[in-house]
This record gives C-alpha cells, sequence and structure tokens, in this order.
C-alpha cells in the first residue's frame, strides 16, 4: 500500500471493515429487518462497492475534492460533521413520533420495526452507511464530474458542474420516500421526510466537496446513531419509541 495515496488508504480501510462487518454477520444470521439489507453485505457486492469506491476516490482526487484527512483537523473532518449528522437524526425522530411512519412502513413489510436489532446494530449501520456513501456519491459524481470536465466547453466550469450534480443526486435516496402516500400518509408527512432525506444527502455531497468523503460518511454514521441505533438499544431494553 506504500505506493497508494492516502484517500486511497484511508478508503481501503473502509473496505476492510465492511469485510469485518460480513464475518462478523457470519456468527449472526437473520438480523436483517429485508433480504435487500442483507444482499449489499454479500461477498460479490462488497468486492463491487470496493471497486466502485476505488474508482471514486481515485478520480475525486483528480478533480478537486478536498483529501479525506489533514493533520490537527479533526473538529472539521470529524466532529462538526458528526453534530450536522445528529441533528439531522434529531429532527427524524421527532417527525417520527409526530406522524408514526416508520412503524407504518414496518407494519406494512410485517415487521416489528425498520431498525436492525441492538447490539447488531452498532456494526452494521456503520457498514450501511459507507456503502450508501458509494452509492449515491463517491462513486457516481466524481466519475461524473471528471468525465464532462473533460468536454472541451466543460473545462472551465467544475465547480458548477459539481453543484449541479450535487443537486440531482441528492434527489435518489428521497425518491423512495414518495411511497408513504401509497400507505395513506398525508402531503405534509411525505413532504417532511422528503425534506429531510434530501438535506441529508445534500448535506453530505457538500461535506464530500469541501472536507472529503470521510466527513461525509461521519455525517451519516452520526445520523444513524440517533435514528437507527439509539432505537434499537431502545427496543432491546423494552422501551419503544
Amino acid at each position: 500500500m506504500r505506493g497508494l495515496s492516502k484517500a486511497l488508504r484511508i478508503f481501503l480501510a473502509l473496505a476492510a471493515y465492511l469485510v469485518l462487518v460480513k464475518l462478523i454477520l457470519t456468527l449472526l444470521p437473520g438480523i436483517f429487518r429485508s433480504p435487500a439489507q442483507a444482499k449489499v453485505f454479500e461477498w460479490p457486492f462488497l468486492a463491487l462497492w470496493t471497486a466502485l469506491g476505488g474508482l471514486g476516490v481515485f478520480l475525486s482526487e483528480r478533480t478537486r475534492f478536498a483529501p479525506p484527512w489533514e493533520a490537527g483537523d479533526a473538529r472539521r473532518r470529524l466532529l462538526e460533521p458528526a453534530v450536522w449528522g445528529i441533528a439531522l437524526g434529531i429532527l427524524a425522530v421527532a417527525t417520527d413520533a409526530a406522524t408514526g411512519w416508520s412503524q407504518a412502513v414496518a407494519a406494512k413489510m410485517g415487521l416489528p420495526s425498520i431498525h436492525i436489532p441492538f447490539p447488531a446494530s452498532v456494526i452494521v449501520y456503520p457498514g450501511g452507511a459507507i456503502i450508501v456513501e458509494i452509492i449515491y456519491r463517491l462513486f457516481p459524481v466524481p466519475v461524473l464530474l471528471w468525465l464532462l470536465t473533460r468536454l472541451g466547453p466543460l473545462r472551465a466550469k467544475e465547480n458548477t458542474i459539481f453543484w449541479t450534480l450535487a443537486v440531482l443526486t441528492s434527489f435518489l435516496e428521497p425518491l423512495g420516500d414518495l411511497g408513504l402516500r401509497s400507505l395513506g400518509f398525508g402531503l405534509a408527512t411525505t413532504a417532511a421526510v422528503f425534506a429531510q432525506d434530501y438535506a441529508l444527502n445534500f448535506l453530505q455531497a457538500a461535506t464530500f466537496r469541501k472536507r472529503g468523503f470521510l466527513a461525509a460518511i461521519v455525517v451519516r454514521v452520526a445520523f444513524y446513531v440517533v435514528w437507527h441505533i439509539l432505537p434499537s438499544l431502545a427496543l432491546s431494553l423494552g422501551i419503544s419509541r
């Protein structure tokens, strides 16, 4: 690994964490709430995420994304992104408490909860945060940015192209929230959940650009701590949200 950049070494450490999660999960069968959750941790998909994410990191270094780590910058790379993620997590929990939308989704799926049980949630959700970042940002945004800025008329518009991609790709995950309408939820609830998911994704895109992909993942992990992990702990203690 000596010949690899720091960014690629950090990414490979994150990929190694995914492998560790997979190995631990072999001892905890049946913990996922849906087949789709389990599938993303299968070996072929872990290889795919590693390849896609590695390519994204490689091209991000060539399209002026911030490096994922700089000495003495833990506040910008870790603390502040974690605070943003926690704040969005608190907002999501408050919205869910007011509307009950997550319980409706769980009931439709025939599940007691959308949350993976504790203590497996502690290792699974950080892994999920890495995979989500690869799928929605770390691969598509730098790849598209690199391809588009190779075109003559767009070479000088890298920053404009990035923000356009950030706006558009941030819609990908929230589109699934539109299914709340089919469960009988009104426009206000659907719009609130959609807007919060969009804000999370756009914040991660902006953080990726300005503070590197590690900080963007920290935002999602902190969000998952509040939105998934703490509720899973409460459920294990017999405390329902």
